[in-house]
């Protein structure tokens, strides 16, 4: 019984080190070449046979997904670090630079999957993880006394989004300028004595944002 329970972990473990090999060889070649980089140059990158790539994902669009997944839950797994971090002011924007610095790095993969951001269930699983996380950074911060009262993830999300997008543009002329830009972002969140108008959008607003469509003549792109 010992025996066919180590030989069962040992399967596990070589079908993880696999699908590990699979996302890292996929991100590697998508990110040097574009999402045209096909299934078997993946596979040979990865070291395995296309039987194992495709047991592990059915398809590229799959394999896409899965990256897009394993993306964001770095991003919280760095979350859940910075937690126990001191500066809770200083952690929260730590957090959002790097965070948009991944989707920024694999920005034709979440393009990719735009429209079906929030319906994918593995993706949303995901992106809902990293929002709870987010809130806690930011409910640390707010206690804290060092980013303003009547803010909530989201309008951080679509603010940074937004200023992310802009500056892309003069990333190859001087990368200093997105810097600018994110302090920009932190100087709009500090303490103000002012209020804002309307409420706080939502995980749900965004969910029902995507349900309806972008206007006539726009594109979708995926928040966050």
């Amino acid at each position: 019984m010992d025996a066919m329970a180590g030989e069962e972990r040992q399967l596990r473990a070589d079908a993880e080190r696999n699908r590990r090999r699979l996302l890292d060889a996929a991100a590697t070649l998508f990110a040097e070449r574009g999402l045209e980089v096909s299934v078997g140059e993946i596979a040979e990158r990865a070291g395995v046979g296309r039987g194992t790539l495709f047991r592990n994902f059915p398809t590229k669009e799959h394999l896409i997904a899965a990256i897009v997944v394993d993306r964001l839950d770095q991003a919280t797994q760095r979350g859940i670090e910075l937690l126990a971090a001191d500066d809770p002011g200083e952690t929260l924007f730590v957090f959002v630079q790097e965070a948009f610095g991944i989707q920024q790095r694999d920005r034709a993969l979440f393009e990719s999957v735009a429209d079906e951001f929030l319906a994918n269930e593995q993706i949303r699983e995901a992106y809902e993880r990293f929002v709870q996380t987010f809130d806690q950074l930011l409910q640390r911060a707010q206690d804290a006394g060092v980013i303003r009262s009547d803010v909530g993830t989201m309008d951080v999300l679509m603010l940074t989004k937004g200023v992310c997008q802009a500056a892309l543009s003069f990333q190859q002329l001087d990368p200093q300028i997105a810097d600018r830009q994110f302090d920009l972002v932190r100087a709009a969140l500090a303490p103000s004595d002012g209020t804002l108008r309307g409420r706080r959008a939502t995980l749900e607003d965004l969910e029902r944002a995507h349900a309806v469509g972008p206007p006539a003549g726009t594109h979708r792109r995926v928040a966050g």
